[in-house]
């Protein structure tokens, strides 16, 4: 079967719905992902013998299950913004485009399994405290990298099948992607030093956040 995708300017019938069918199927994918984060997130069992102090106690002792599902959810997030800005760009599709999506999709399912082994995991001792702590790394090492490999594909491998990026939207875009990356790699691969000292890791991406918020929006 051959490509419905052609340099020449012909275009297939249905060339826009089928990749609105790839950009649909893909948020629908995201929010799956983002509401099973919350699955897990059950609340204190109340009985006629509970107490305002049990329950609250419980209700304290959830925060760890909170920040990792708030982080969580910034994180695939994140994710989307940088997929929904990438297809509104992309015009056309082929094989490669198609399957390096569906890769991009592949950490953004894991999503609710690392961040609910996550956050069951915060009050064990650090040594079981690695595994959970390095798989949520690199489920998000793997997004960064499938959505950096999408980009490269769609704007610079595969020129025809997306809009030409204005200089300052590719600046933009390539630099909080490559941050990104290298700001989790770095996570990783201090967490073989010291798990409390890794997240150090992670100040290029939020001073970047931060200007990108405080400053650029100004």
């Amino acid at each position: 079967m051959s490509n419905k995708f052609d340099t020449t300017g012909n275009k297939h019938p249905k060339q826009e719905f089928q990749v609105e069918r790839i950009a649909f199927f893909s948020d629908a994918v995201f929010a799956i992902a983002i509401t099973l984060l919350i699955i897990e997130f059950r609340p204190p069992h109340v009985t006629k013998e509970s107490t305002y102090e049990e329950i609250w106690s419980e209700v304290l002792h959830m925060k760890f299950k909170l920040g990792a599902l708030l982080v969580s959810f910034a994180l695939i997030v994140n994710y989307w913004i940088k997929h929904h800005t990438l297809f509104k760009h992309i015009h056309n599709y082929n094989p490669a485009i198609v399957k390096s999506n569906m890769w991009l999709l592949l950490p953004v399912i894991f999503f609710p399994f690392t961040t609910s082994f996550l956050y069951e995991s915060l009050e064990s001792n650090v040594e079981v405290l690695k595994i959970p702590y390095r798989l949520f790394l690199i489920n998000n090492s793997m997004a960064s990298a499938a959505t950096c490999y999408l980009y490269y594909l769609a704007t610079k491998k595969y020129k025809h099948c997306s809009y030409e990026l204005s200089v300052e939207e590719k600046w933009t875009y390539e630099k909080e992607l490559l941050v990104m990356a290298v700001s989790f790699l770095i996570v990783f691969l201090l967490s073989f030093i010291s798990i409390q000292f890794s997240v150090v890791g992670l100040i290029p991406f939020l001073l970047l956040k931060g200007y990108h918020k405080f400053f650029k929006s100004n």
